[in-house]
């Protein structure tokens, strides 16, 4: 059983981490701004959007990090608590998956085919 303490380890770490990162990183929004008339991706658009590397914001940062330690947790209570077995590799693999694939859509802010 996990300490009280680890019951906040699925929440983003405090604002004054961003501030760090300010110090650290230089956020470019100047060309987020360019877009005069919004209208429907084409599949083409889309498929570039989604290979394209998407360098992390401050925000999306504090967003991974949360993600992260509540899958760390999971797994370790999948450890403590399921004998070792082909299941349990499986659950184990299974958060990574899900880990991956939800910091997959903060990067691309609900982008999809």
């Amino acid at each position: 059983m996990y300490p009280s303490a680890d019951c906040e380890k699925t929440q983003a770490p405090p604002a004054g981490l961003a501030d760090q990162w300010r110090l650290k990183q230089r956020i470019d929004t100047a060309d987020k701004c360019d877009a005069a008339v919004a209208r429907p991706l084409t599949e083409s658009e889309v498929l570039a959007e989604l290979f394209r590397y998407h360098p992390p914001t401050i925000e999306n940062l504090l967003k991974f990090a949360a993600i992260n330690q509540a899958a760390k947790n999971f797994a370790e209570v999948i450890f403590q608590n399921c004998p070792p077995s082909a299941d349990r590799s499986a659950a184990i693999r299974l958060i990574r998956d899900a880990r991956m694939t939800a910091n997959a859509a903060v990067a691309l802010n609900g982008l999809s085919l």
